[in-house]
């Protein structure tokens, strides 16, 4: 959008790999589906579908497994004041975006001191990213001054996420935290063959209203969800050679190696046994390597923008 000047690069894609890399630029990511693992200066983060990942000009970021596939994401990649190349405490937007000096610091302080870049989207910003993204490929007339709003209330909905400061009704009301036990109780015994019956039994939740309020909360539906911890724990398993994939398969709840192999391809683009030989752990001197990793070019970004773009 050449009227947004401050937009770098934004879109609907598929990342099939993240080198090391510093943007000139915050970047804001909505995961709509997949499984992935990235790393933010030299910490390793989880993100599944569902979540929102966020970076500044400073953190170096990038993937640990080579080759990243089966994923749709909604990116945008905008400017700040300055470019950093060293962490500050506090950085000034674009003018145009029009914070104040208060909502600027309170901003910039939560972004800046956040040690986690991954977190739970909530419904709002998985409506929120898309429709700024598509806001900004608009031809029709108001698209800029929209463009600027929606990015606003996507900067204030992500502080109130890292903060906690998210009032959600689905959370709080009964229905909310009877969800909320069950999905402890997966977590804890996701290896057991749950039944969406089972699970709306358990928590006392009619199966169709169970499936919106784990929607609202998670961006997954109850048996969603449960994949994705069987799958999460089965990559925790995989990093550790002593483990049979045949037992991962059984431990982690899927009911032969076939099905755990069909399943964990079609999540993560790959297979049990190529993901272990993929997700060993950094050397010393690639951990060095990806510290000193520089800024990717805007040109560079506009090019994996365009080849990654899915319209």
């Amino acid at each position: 959008m050449r009227e947004l000047q401050e937009i770098v690069s934004y879109g609907r894609c598929e990342v099939k790999e993240l080198v090391p890399h510093k943007n000139k630029g915050m970047e804001i990511t909505y995961i709509e589906r997949g499984s992935l693992e990235w790393m933010v200066d030299g910490r390793t983060e989880k993100i599944d579908g569902g979540s929102v990942f966020f970076t500044l000009p400073w953190q170096v970021h990038g993937s640990l497994i080579p080759t990243n596939t089966d994923n749709i994401v909604w990116h945008l990649l905008f400017h700040l004041e300055e470019d950093f190349s060293t962490p500050h405490k506090k950085f000034q937007f674009p003018a145009s975006f029009g914070f104040d000096p208060v909502e600027t610091k309170i901003l910039s302080n939560t972004f800046a001191s956040s040690q986690k870049h991954c977190f739970q989207a909530t419904e709002t910003m998985r409506k929120l990213i898309p429709d700024l993204v598509c806001e900004l490929d608009n031809t029709k007339n108001l698209r800029k001054a929209n463009s600027i709003s929606l990015l606003r209330i996507v900067l204030i909905e992500l502080k109130r996420i890292i903060a906690g400061e998210i009032l959600n009704p689905e959370a709080t009301g009964p229905f909310g935290k009877k969800a909320k036990s069950l999905m402890i109780e997966l977590s804890s015994n996701c290896e057991q063959q749950w039944t969406l019956e089972q699970m709306a039994d358990l928590c006392g939740i009619r199966r169709t209203h169970l499936n919106t309020v784990f929607y609202k909360l998670t961006g997954h539906t109850p048996m969603e969800y449960l994949a994705t911890l069987r799958i999460a724990k089965a990559k925790t398993m995989l990093k550790q050679p002593e483990n049979k994939i045949i037992d991962i398969a059984f431990m982690c709840g899927f009911g032969s190696s076939q099905y755990f192999s069909n399943v964990f391809k079609k999540a993560l683009g790959m297979s049990p046994s190529e993901y272990r030989s993929q997700c060993t752990s950094p050397t010393i001197s690639e951990l060095r390597a990806w510290a000193a990793a520089g800024f990717r070019s805007e040109q560079e970004e506009h090019h994996r923008a365009k080849i990654f773009r899915k319209d």
